[in-house]
């Protein structure tokens, strides 16, 4: 037996290591009820996240002989778990009161404590002592899933992957997951500069697991960046997908990607079943996710459509002054075109026109992550007139002018 007072500090020393939390902290912040916590479980391997909380929670109670008891469990049942060694690790070198040990154990794997200690931290404050918005709110970017079933919101900052399942029209949470990221963080500008992507991006492709080398896991979904947004603003790279994780690990520490999105095996082959090629599940990388109430999203929606409706009656009215008035002159198109030399175009179709009809079904309408202002939009045009008839899909990009004016800053085919 260790005296009480070295082993009081052991205790302090390592839960101040393992969470490197304030008390103003966790003082700003509010613990989640049970009934919403539950939503953490709803997982393909529902015990790993609280088999390790619950490890932490012993140690947060000074309970190291508990913790210990719970840590081996734990191994028993995750024996991949990089995090559970180094919690039994540090526990170990409490009881045992080898302060010097603490952190710098031989039984830690060759990832840095460093790294695992940050993932321990994300879980702990998302399971544990977070403010609920992500169970009580929507991400503001979600503005209208349209005919997609399901979308996955990515909320970097944080740590955490999303998936939203559509139920009449409204984005309801059905699943929540750690997220690994680049080494570097997010925010990708150039090739080689291991960060994840912010921006709106759609599932392209999967690959099955055994055509993979060990490092990408049970699989991967390839997203579409660089998108037309990131090629306009001379972003670089490539391969940017959400993947598993190599045979030795359970889960990867929160920044240690080259930039893909990565989850645990149980967890990529989990939120398989909510991904559609063939749909194009949307994929949101959120820098940080804004999140609102039901009222607050259904407003700003409100609002996004209205601005969407007030450019097909002017297409329809054939008044040209007025519909060329939704478009941004500036870097037309992203880049691709002349807007003088289209606005010609427009106005000489027009002429030769006694009506234009449309019909318009929205597939999607998002709030562009990262980006102040912006909104991409995706739908079926019907187009009806004079003299020509079609039905296309198209996608639309608007942002906030400033002069305050909302305008088309790309338009083609989806």
């Amino acid at each position: 037996m260790i005296g009480s007072v070295a082993k009081r500090s052991m205790w302090c020393l390592l839960v101040a290591g393992l969470l490197a939390m304030s008390v103003q902290a966790i003082a700003a912040t509010e613990v989640i009820p049970d009934k919403l916590a539950s939503l953490h479980a709803l997982q393909a391997s529902a015990e790993y996240e609280p088999s390790v909380l619950a490890i932490v929670e012993a140690i947060r109670n000074r309970d190291l002989d508990l913790a210990l008891s719970r840590a081996d469990k734990h191994l028993k049942d995750f024996p991949k778990s990089r995090v559970g060694y180094l919690l039994r690790a540090e526990v170990l070198a409490a009881l045992a009161g080898d302060e010097a040990s603490l952190g710098k154990t031989s039984e830690l794997p060759s990832e840095t404590s460093q790294g695992l200690l940050h993932q321990l931290r994300n879980r702990w404050q998302h399971g544990h002592v977070v403010n609920a918005e992500e169970h009580t709110k929507w991400p503001a970017n979600l503005l209208m899933m349209g005919q997609h079933q399901h979308a996955l919101v990515a909320d970097l900052a944080k740590g955490r992957l999303y998936v939203y399942q559509n139920i009449d029209g409204q984005p309801k949470l059905v699943r929540d997951y750690y997220l690994t990221m680049g080494s570097q963080g997010f925010g990708k500008e150039v090739e080689g500069d291991n960060k994840t992507p912010v921006g709106l991006y759609q599932v392209i492709r999967h690959i099955e697991g055994k055509a993979l080398p060990d490092l990408y896991g049970k699989g991967a979904f390839p997203v579409d960046y660089p998108n037309k947004y990131d090629r306009f603003l001379g972003r670089t790279g490539y391969g940017i997908w959400l993947h598993g994780t190599p045979s030795d690990t359970y889960a990867r520490s929160p920044w240690s990607s080259e930039g893909c999105f990565v989850l645990s095996n149980d967890d990529l082959l989990d939120v398989a079943q909510f991904i559609s090629v063939e749909q194009r599940t949307p994929v949101l990388l959120s820098d940080q996710v804004e999140w609102l109430t039901a009222e607050q999203l259904a407003n700003r929606q409100a609002a996004m459509l209205a601005v969407l409706a007030k450019w097909e009656a002017d297409w329809e009215s054939l008044d040209t002054d007025a519909f060329l008035s939704h478009y941004a002159e500036k870097d037309f198109n992203f880049g691709r075109g002349n807007f003088s030399q289209w606005a010609a175009r427009k106005r000489q179709v027009n002429k030769a026109k006694t009506y234009v009809k449309l019909s318009l079904e929205v597939t999607g309408l998002f709030a562009y992550p990262g980006v102040k202002d912006m909104f991409v939009v995706n739908f079926i045009q019907g187009y009806d007139s004079s003299n020509f008839s079609n039905s296309s899909n198209k996608q639309q990009f608007w942002q906030r002018q400033a002069d305050g004016q909302w305008r088309i800053v790309y338009e083609g085919k989806q």
